[in-house]
């Protein structure tokens, strides 16, 4: 399946686009466990990244202390696109066991 991309310049060389995710979870609001207090997540796209060893020194670079973060390679084909996870680990997942990143 093909990664979206995007062209560097005249060479035609391409360059996958890269979400991060930076996710952490606010105080609970009185009366409701820390555990089922909701993830917020701020999101970015880089296209201009050379590669993962940057995207990873940017993400962390940028990363606050309560934030985890997961990063994602944008995969498109003729019918349909996606992200394919690359690294960090979803905390709405049923299986996540989440801690912060850095």
């Amino acid at each position: 399946m093909p990664q979206a991309s995007v062209e560097l310049g005249g060479d035609g060389i391409q360059q996958p686009v890269v979400a991060v995710h930076f996710w952490h979870q606010p105080p609970a609001p009185s009366g409701v466990a820390q555990m089922h207090a909701m993830w917020h997540c701020d999101e970015y796209r880089l296209s201009d990244a050379i590669g993962v060893v940057e995207v990873l020194a940017r993400a962390r670079n940028t990363a606050r202390s309560d934030q985890t973060l997961v990063i994602h390679v944008e995969q498109r084909d003729a019918q349909r696109s996606g992200l394919v996870r690359h690294r960090g680990v979803e905390p709405n997942s049923a299986t996540s066991s989440i801690r912060v990143c850095r």
